[in-house]
């Protein structure tokens, strides 16, 4: 209902009423996050999976924050734990493969992507998570398939668009980036992601070299 302090006093009491209940911790935590209160949410986070060690939930939610806080390294060993609990769970596999790509390890980041597509084939987000990893790794033709098919299940996903105009750029297709880049400032006008790829593909253009005279 949009009435987030009133949300984040009852969770507040909620928690304090039952102090050893992983969900009620849990759920404040989600909301001091969602409030911008990232601190706090860790140490609930924390909390919520010392009480309930064996649910990948807690641990997902618990690198979430970690992430969110720039603990990397920390943020990969829940998400970790979460993917020995869950082997089959592709929100814990996207989640660990982007933190490893976080992190700079691609090659471990790649199969922890691809097996998160493979678990949950119609979720975008997967998709462009490895459409990313795929174009850090130099396969570009490989990058643009999977950004353009993450783009059909989602034609509003920003970052997809994101990831397919960087690809068409590596490319040197750059009327096609453009394009990219152009549809995903449309789809969010303060997206910074989207002006500073822009501004790249413009310089890029200038660096290019003219064509050979009488060259199409």
């Amino acid at each position: 209902l949009g009435r987030a302090p009133d949300a984040l006093a009852s969770l507040e009491e909620g928690a304090r009423l039952s102090p050893r209940d992983p969900e009620a911790v849990s759920a404040l935590a989600v909301a001091e996050l969602a409030t911008g209160k990232a601190a706090e949410a860790l140490a609930h986070f924390e909390r919520a999976a010392e009480l309930d060690p064996d649910e990948p939930s807690r641990l997902t939610n618990l690198g979430t924050a970690r992430m969110m806080r720039g603990q990397v390294p920390e943020a990969i060993r829940a998400y970790r734990r979460a993917v020995a609990l869950a082997p089959d769970d592709a929100r814990a596999r996207s989640d660990l493969g982007t933190a490893l790509l976080a992190a700079g390890e691609l090659r471990a980041a790649l199969p922890e992507l691809e097996r998160a597509v493979a678990l949950e084939p119609e979720r975008a987000t997967f998709l462009s998570n490895l459409c990313y990893a795929r174009q850090l790794g130099g396969a570009l033709d490989d990058a643009v398939r999977t950004c353009r098919l993450a783009l059909e299940k989602d034609p509003k996903l920003g970052s997809a668009w994101i990831n397919l105009g960087t690809a068409l750029a590596k490319q040197r297709d750059y009327d096609e980036a453009e394009r990219a880049f152009r549809r995903a400032l449309a789809l969010d006008a303060g997206d910074p992601r989207a002006k500073a790829n822009l501004e790249e593909l413009a310089e890029l253009r200038r660096a290019a070299p003219a064509p050979a005279p009488g060259a199409p």
